[in-house]
């Protein structure tokens, strides 16, 4: 097994960064995947994008001996300055030492701004040094990026080496209600995929919640033994979004109390466990 296993930070959404750091070290991950993601972390602006937070941020990871490896900062790239924030964006990620900024793509009615865009933020992202991981989302609205079958050939169009696609395998079974199998989909786009987000599901109030890896909805059994034979070593990052669920319409639903830490702890701990032997079979 070649694959570094990181954990995002979206699981401590409530606490601060330092112990959501401090936590994810203790638990053994290989990296850090910090996550700024509106509606689905605690709130920022984009100024909190700056040399005193990415230092600060830096020596919370120095302290615990842990290096960042990704970057989530979700955004729809064709909102009205998109370019000039989303580079802004990948530049702070490279500040923490992040090699793949996530982010979604953009609805299915603005694909042809969407692809002048990604044009200039793959350009963008080779002279940062940096690369892009496009992710399907998981809310249940018409996207450039539904399924990995979509983004195979919206990644060969886009044709650049520093944009490919995040797959999110728990994102698949709430975005298109359960009617696609991640076991089956991610396959079509593996040459396209450059990272991985892992979360597994369950049904949850008709709609999904989140939980363990290995204990949900999902055969990570099977995908991760397959991942792990994948002659890339690709990043495996554990995105586990405990304050959240999603509604029957798929629509994200934040619960106004984070997550209890001890609940996290265990949690993290066997989804690690989990993800680790499977990557070892």
């Amino acid at each position: 097994m070649n694959n570094q296993i990181l954990i995002s930070t979206a699981a401590f959404d409530g606490y601060n960064l330092a112990t959501a750091i401090e936590e994810i070290a203790t638990v053994g991950a290989d990296g850090v995947e910090v996550a700024f993601i509106e509606g689905y972390t605690e709130p920022f602006t984009e100024e909190d994008f700056n040399q005193t937070h990415a230092d600060e941020i830096l020596s919370h990871l120095k302290k615990h001996g842990i290096p960042c490896r990704s970057f989530s900062a979700h955004m729809d790239l064709t909102k009205e300055n998109g370019v000039e924030i989303f580079k802004h964006r990948m530049i702070f990620a490279r500040m923490l030492g992040a090699d793949t900024i996530v982010t979604n793509a953009a609805p299915l009615a603005k694909k042809e701004e969407f692809l002048s865009n990604i044009t200039q933020l793959g350009q963008a992202a080779k002279t940062i040094g940096i690369k892009i991981g496009l992710e399907n989302p998981g809310d249940g609205k018409a996207n450039v990026i539904d399924t990995a079958s979509q983004a195979g050939p919206v990644i060969d169009e886009i044709a650049m080496e520093t944009v490919g696609l995040n797959y999110d395998f728990g994102n698949l079974i709430s975005h298109c209600f359960e009617k696609v199998k991640p076991e089956e989909d991610y396959r079509l786009a593996l040459p396209q995929t450059n990272h991985y987000h892992v979360k597994d599901v369950v049904r949850q109030g008709g709609g999904w919640g989140f939980c363990p890896i290995g204990e949900g909805m999902i055969d990570y059994q099977e995908i991760l033994s397959a991942i792990a034979g994948d002659p890339r070593p690709l990043p495996v990052s554990l995105e586990i979004p405990l304050r959240l669920a999603r509604a029957a319409d798929a629509s994200p639903i934040r619960a106004d109390k984070r997550a209890d830490l001890d609940f996290i702890r265990q949690v993290l701990k066997r989804s690690m466990d989990f993800v680790r032997q499977a990557l070892a079979a």
